[in-house]
């Protein structure tokens, strides 16, 4: 396999170059202060918390807050016992993906005041992560080591660090924890699955489509060694998710998924409805008609393009093509809550808009790319002609 070099560690600086720039961009009118990251409103009840806290603290009009609001608040109060959860909307929802939020409370030392330095700091440590660990992943997978800047350029990704929301952080963990397993370094991707499953709920796919790989390789004659290490490695992530819901449920007294409005329709009929009203929009004022303008031939391009991948990724050549098939299925899912406005849309797709041309171009895993198959020695020289290496 042809080493990468420094390619996906250019990728990583790009990254961090272009999410700088937008934050810049974000903080700049704000006298260069990251707490404008967080989209407090001024009439968000932790509002006064947050200048207790900090009296300098940016806050903005309610028209303008977002879900940086709930890491800020996990980050202050992660097991939900204290004041914070109590001023948030819809909190057991919020804390059902608590991952972010806890990792920041961890760095910042439970320290309130460093809490919007250190989402940002994260978001910009998983942007770059994000876009050297899909380069890697991508000369695993025998391409081209640039396929780093896909994330480097990703608008959920860019967004996700503007907001101080879960996607660089998640999509970070994802991607490690899938290099780590396609190395065959079981307990590290472990660690990571279990990161990805708390920071966003359906992250829980992540160590599900890993098993799924994993059985089509059985069925395809690899047989992989230590299988009950797997087994645990891919179940840990589920399992302590299943506890944290459990302890949300006894604290709360409701499961997370009953607390929010609902983001899910049946197959394709959000994506419909969300185009019945983006053109009913066009109909009622000049900003409707821009955004209709906007959002029909996007929605249009988005589910064409996914369907293509879809098409393409159901020979399952890799465990990207799985990972893609799972997520396909959750964004066919959503209804218009999600998929009509563009900040949610960019970041609710981010991860199988990131897996797109990885399904396009047909990646196929190297035979016996994971250590300590039982047949990998085999399976590779077999698969491999005489003066070259098997794709």
């Amino acid at each position: 396999m042809k080493r990468p070099g420094a390619i996906p560690w250019l990728c990583g600086v790009i990254a961090l170059a272009v999410s700088g720039a937008a934050v810049m961009v974000m903080i700049a009118p704000q006298h260069w202060r990251v707490s404008a990251l967080v989209r407090m409103a001024n009439t968000d009840a932790i509002a006064p918390l947050a200048l207790q806290t900090d009296p300098s603290f940016v806050q903005v009009t309610s028209a303008n807050h977002y879900d940086g609001v709930y890491n800020y608040t996990i980050a202050r109060d992660p097991l939900a016992l204290g004041e914070a959860h109590t001023l948030i909307d819809e909190s057991p929802y919020r804390y059902g993906h608590a991952g972010y939020g806890w990792l920041t409370w961890l760095v910042s030392a439970a320290n309130p005041l460093e809490v919007p330095r250190t989402l940002l700091f994260l978001g910009l440590l998983g942007m770059a992560a994000s876009a050297v660990v899909v380069s890697l992943i991508a000369v695993e997978l025998g391409w081209t080591a640039w396929a780093g800047l896909f994330a480097a350029f990703s608008p959920g990704l860019i967004g996700g660090v503007i907001a101080d929301t879960t996607e660089p952080l998640g999509v970070a963990v994802i991607a490690l924890a899938v290099l780590l397993w396609m190395r065959g370094r079981v307990g590290w991707s472990a660690v990571f699955l279990i990161a990805a499953c708390l920071v966003k709920e359906p992250y829980v796919l992540v160590p599900a489509a890993l098993a799924l790989w994993e059985g089509i390789r059985w069925l395809r004659g690899t047989r992989p060694d230590r299988l009950l290490h797997r087994g645990l490695a891919l179940a840990a992530g589920p399992v302590l998710f299943a506890v944290w819901y459990t302890y949300l449920r006894l604290h709360f007294g409701i499961w997370p998924f009953r607390a929010s409005v609902g983001l899910f329709s049946a197959p394709l009929a959000g994506w419909v409805d969300t185009l019945q009203r983006a053109v009913g929009l066009g109909q009622v004022d000049f900003n409707g008609a821009q955004l209709a303008g906007a959002m029909v031939p996007i929605l249009i391009a988005i589910a064409a393009g996914l369907i293509a991948g879809a098409t393409r990724a159901v020979r399952l050549r890799s465990p990207v093509d799985v990972l893609f098939l799972l997520f396909f299925g959750v964004t066919a899912l959503l209804n218009w809550w999600t998929l009509l406005f563009p900040k949610d849309l960019i970041r609710e797709l981010v991860l199988p808009l990131l897996l797109l041309p990885a399904a396009l171009a047909g990646l196929r895993s190297r035979p016996g790319a994971l250590a300590g198959d039982a047949l990998s020695a085999g399976s590779a020289a077999s698969a491999a002609p005489s003066g070259g290496a098997g794709t």
